[in-house]
């Protein structure tokens, strides 16, 4: 690998995750607060939907800041990825707003249907975005990315109770939000660098 490539590597290491990082900060306090305000359902949904607008809006600004060539137009790129990000909060959020469990075989087809529409929300949209031939392997590696990212999302909630201060519980999802932020840039660097790179 020569010094160009490595130089890329880093280069979207370091903005990706400070973009998806800062962009999952925002979702955090807004869902933080939501608590606080003790907002009803419908209206922390629609809270949580805008936060994920944000999210995507800070992932974008992240890659575009690395992208080298072929960069797509800056407000094309933002908006599908906002737009991604939203729907995915939206997936995300709704069993629960609605009060959907999965307590049925239709109910597990549909949470699975769902799980991959989420881990593809992004990803498509972007990809639609790039509006560019030969780029379609940027979907599937990305999906699995955001597969294995959101792990750690769920990594705070075995340590977070009622009982929990709540700046304990903003600092646990704010280190949560950076570890995936940090696992999502280094595991689509490769595809990145061949889309974008020299």
């Amino acid at each position: 690998m020569g010094r160009a490539e490595r130089r890329f590597g880093c280069r979207w290491i370091v903005a990706v995750s400070i973009g998806e990082a800062i962009g999952f900060a925002v979702a955090t306090a807004t869902a933080i607060t939501a608590i606080l305000l003790r907002v009803d359902d419908v209206q922390r949904l629609l809270l949580a939907v805008a936060a994920g607008a944000v999210e995507g809006a800070a992932l974008a600004s992240g890659q575009y800041a690395a992208m080298t060539h072929h960069r797509p137009p800056l407000g094309r790129w933002t908006a599908a990825t906002a737009a991604g990000a939203a729907l995915a909060w939206l997936l995300g959020m709704l069993p629960s707003t609605v009060g959907f469990g999965p307590d049925s075989v239709g109910a597990v087809v549909v949470f699975a249907v769902g799980a991959v529409v989420l881990l593809g929300a992004i990803p498509m949209a972007q990809w639609l975005a790039l509006h560019r031939r030969g780029t379609f392997r940027w979907v599937p590696i990305n999906m699995g990315a955001w597969l294995v990212a959101v792990l750690w999302t769920a990594a705070p909630s075995p340590l977070v109770d009622e009982s929990t201060p709540i700046p304990l519980i903003a600092t646990l999802y704010v280190l949560a939000g950076v570890l995936m932020a940090l696992t999502i840039a280094v595991l689509t660097v490769p595809v990145a660098r061949s889309l974008f790179g020299r």
